[in-house]
This record gives structure tokens, C-alpha cells and sequence, in this order.
């Protein structure tokens, strides 16, 4: 699988208070992430395979695609209630968000010469997954180079998307580990958030 250099990251969806705090839909938000979503989506074509072209060699079923956005949004409503967190940090969101695009399957490659006919919804994914933790690693070692996974360790990932029942908390705890390996996982997450604290205690 080949990357590009997008370091854009998903903006936040909204989270709706009246009086409690709940999800609503507002259109405005879910036009936005479907915007960004896909715009990962055309950079992922493009280092994949810029020659399939839209409605006539694979298809985007916008329905799906709302609903994955839409599910996102309920989690970070969720972990706002039940977790007291005021947002979830971004490895967590992306493997949300990564999740249901593999259950949903919202991006579907008709095109059976396409490298990514088999899997375009996994292969994406790990895309997604890839793309953050580049540029968290980016933010926090600016002087190091970043080293992709090589080429059979993907296609064992996108195997275990596509093939095994991960839950949507597998699916957390995976990214979370995987982001170990470089350093920005959920090691560094608890590692700094217990800095902040301590910081605050002084």
C-alpha cells in the first residue's frame, strides 16, 4: 500500500447539550466529515490507483457513508457521558471511525482489474490508521524519519479487518498498540497525560 503526505486530521463533530448531553444530527457537521473523509479517500486513490474513476469503476454509497459518521459521533457522545471525557484523542476517533467503514463498507470498487477490488473498505482503513499515527509522529519527533510497515504486514492487517471479528474496542486497542511501535501510542498517551498532571500539581 503506498501514502501520501496529507497530515490533515478529522475535525471534531459536534456534540449537542440541551439540558443533558446527546447526539444530534446536524448536516452541516456530517457534510464536513463526509468531506473529509473523502478527501483521505481520493488521496488514497490516488497513491493506489489514480486511474479508477468515480461511478464507473467504483461507487461511494453515501446512505453508509453518513451512517459510519453518524456512529462515530454517537461513541464521542458516549465517552463524553460515561467516560467524563471531554474528547477522545485522535488514535482512538480513527479506529471509530475505521471500524465502521469496515463493517458498513461504504466505498465499493467494481473495477476487478483494481488492485483494491478485494478490499478497498480494509485498505483504507489501515490508510486512515497509517495517516494519523504519521503525523502524530511527525508533531512529536519532527527530526526522525517515519517507516512504514512493510507491504506483507499490511496485507496481514487488512486480512484481520476483512477476516476476523474485531469488535469496535478490538479495533481501539489495536490501533492504540500499534501506534506503540512508534512511539505514539497509548503509552505515550498516559505517559503524558500523567506529565500534565504533575505539572498541575506543582
Amino acid at each position: 500500500m503506498k501514502y501520501d503526505n496529507n497530515d490533515n486530521q478529522y475535525s471534531n463533530t459536534r456534540l449537542m447539550v440541551d439540558g443533558y448531553i446527546t447526539y444530534t444530527d446536524v448536516q452541516e457537521d456530517l457534510d464536513t466529515e463526509r468531506d473529509y473523509v473523502i478527501s483521505y479517500w481520493n488521496a488514497f486513490l490516488e497513491a493506489n490507483d489514480k486511474n479508477i474513476k468515480l461511478n464507473n469503476d467504483y461507487y461511494i454509497h453515501e446512505r453508509n457513508l453518513f451512517e459510519v459518521i453518524r456512529r462515530l459521533g454517537k461513541r464521542e457522545v458516549y465517552y463524553k457521558v460515561f467516560h467524563k471525557l471531554p474528547e477522545i484523542n485522535e488514535l482512538k476517533r480513527t479506529a471509530i471511525l475505521c471500524y465502521w467503514i469496515n463493517t458498513l463498507k461504504p466505498f465499493m470498487v467494481v473495477n476487478p482489474d483494481s488492485p483494491l477490488y478485494n478490499s478497498p473498505n480494509e485498505t483504507f482503513s489501515m490508510y486512515l490508521i497509517m495517516s494519523v499515527i504519521r503525523s502524530l509522529y511527525a508533531e512529536i519527533y519532527p527530526n526522525k524519519k517515519f517507516e512504514y510497515p512493510t507491504d506483507a504486514h499490511v496485507a496481514d492487517m487488512v486480512y484481520n479487518f476483512k477476516y476476523c471479528d474485531l469488535s469496535r474496542e478490538a479495533t481501539i486497542s489495536f490501533v492504540e498498540t500499534f501506534a506503540d511501535n512508534y512511539g505514539v501510542g497509548i503509552g505515550y498517551i498516559i505517559n503524558n497525560i500523567n506529565a500534565q498532571k504533575e505539572e498541575r500539581e506543582t
